[in-house]
């Protein structure tokens, strides 16, 4: 049942990342169906392991915040401005995240399994990096729905090959030949693949990325590279001041970013109305705080218009403060940051361990910067993605306790 389980969980995965999107077997799929398949393997999990799927020791802090935010996000939906839609939307959230992560943290337990999950994210990101690259040099790079075929965005879309790029790292730190080969190729058609959705914000995530790379090996100098990015920390914010007062709001591109900036007062002005429990998860109703939102930069053209037609703060941590409320938000964070804590701690102590195991948290980092560009949790391929590298590492964790 065990192995059914993890079998099971791969399946799942395989179709929220490359069947789902309604260009290719979502829009044939009823709901009944999609729900069938995103709960069997918790409901596998639930037939091996029985009670300890919630009395677990190992797991009990963990368990007791999913629980919570399992409720509180059925308490949100009823308190949402519209419940109906925010109730397809907190669905797909916790049956493709929270209770993928919970599935996970149980099944991902030992280095077996943690590498033929880390072969699936080869082989997913072989599939998306030959399909959209494919697409794109036969359509062009302007074409309608170019580099949108899996996930429907570009931006999501190198949230998926940062995420799925433990598989190809996975092949580069093998000792085969062959598999070093395999893992180079599809590092080059990852980065091929980013290159070409031409969005700085994944491009910083990877510089990000690199830096803490940096720091991480050269760690008997990482006094002068701390001493670096400090530097760093303290000319950018100057630098980013300068940009901003020379953008010229009456350029369509400047306007843009003009718009983003004016979503964080806008969404403390919202927050202030529902700081606890939100105003639903994707409830589409951030117009209506318009009326009494004293716009912070008068020079901001069509903000109204905007906010009513994306009906999104374009940022995961906003998302959750504003549509989630202040408690959820508290609570997931605190259940990511318990894992991510245990997980530091036991893979310093590990002897045993390897760059792989480091690689895997620097992915995390890398998508949690990602995460601040657009609200990359409402995505159910990205959302599924990360909550299962998220149970590895709780699994990681657990390991010396539970086996498969």
């Amino acid at each position: 049942m065990n192995r059914l389980a993890f079998y099971a969980l791969l399946g799942s995965g395989a179709y929220l990342v490359l069947l789902w999107s309604p260009h290719i077997l979502g829009s044939h799929c009823c709901l009944t169906v999609e729900i069938l398949i995103y709960t069997l393997p918790g409901l596998l999990v639930c037939l091996a392991y029985r009670s300890r799927v919630v009395t677990a020791k190992e797991y009990r802090l963990e368990i007791i915040l999913i629980i919570s935010i399992l409720l509180l996000g059925v308490l949100n939906t009823f308190l949402s401005d519209n419940p109906v839609k925010s109730g397809n939307s907190m669905r797909t959230f916790l049956l493709t995240g929270i209770l993928a992560l919970w599935t996970a943290m149980f099944l991902l337990t030992d280095q077996r399994r943690r590498e033929r999950f880390d072969w699936f994210c080869s082989g997913c990101l072989a599939v998306i990096a030959a399909g959209e690259i494919t697409i794109y040099l036969i359509r062009g790079a302007y074409a309608a729905g170019v580099l949108q075929t899996f996930v429907l965005h570009a931006i999501p879309l190198g949230s998926m090959v940062i995420l799925l790029s433990t598989g190809p790292v996975r092949l580069v730190f093998s000792k085969m030949w062959s598999g070093k080969s395999a893992g180079w190729l599809l590092v080059l058609a990852g980065g091929m693949l980013i290159f070409l959705t031409h969005k700085r914000g994944t491009w910083i995530v990877l510089a990000a990325m690199l830096l803490v790379s940096l720091i991480y090996l050269g760690r008997r100098k990482r006094y002068l590279i701390f001493a670096m990015l400090l530097v760093i920390a303290l000319i950018l914010p100057l630098r980013a001041r300068q940009m901003i007062a020379r953008l010229d709001p009456n350029v369509p591109r400047y306007d843009s970013i003009y718009q983003r900036l004016e979503l964080y007062p806008f969404a403390f002005h919202i927050w202030k109305a529902h700081p606890f429990m939100g105003i639903g998860l994707r409830s589409f109703t951030h117009d209506r705080y318009l009326k009494d939102y004293r716009q912070w930069n008068k020079d901001v053209q069509e903000f109204p218009q905007a906010v009513a037609k994306l009906q999104t703060l374009d940022n995961m941590a906003l998302t959750g403060l504003v549509e989630l409320g202040t408690i959820i938000t508290l609570f997931y964070l605190g259940l990511v940051s318990l894992i991510g804590f245990r997980y530091v701690k036991k893979v310093r102590s590990d002897a045993a361990s390897t760059p792989m195991e480091w690689y895997r948290l620097l992915v995390l980092i890398g998508f949690a910067c990602h995460s601040l560009t657009y609200d990359s949790l409402l995505f159910p391929p990205v959302n599924w993605l990360f909550h299962v590298q998220l149970g590895i590492m709780a699994g990681y964790y657990a390991s010396e306790r539970i086996r498969s």
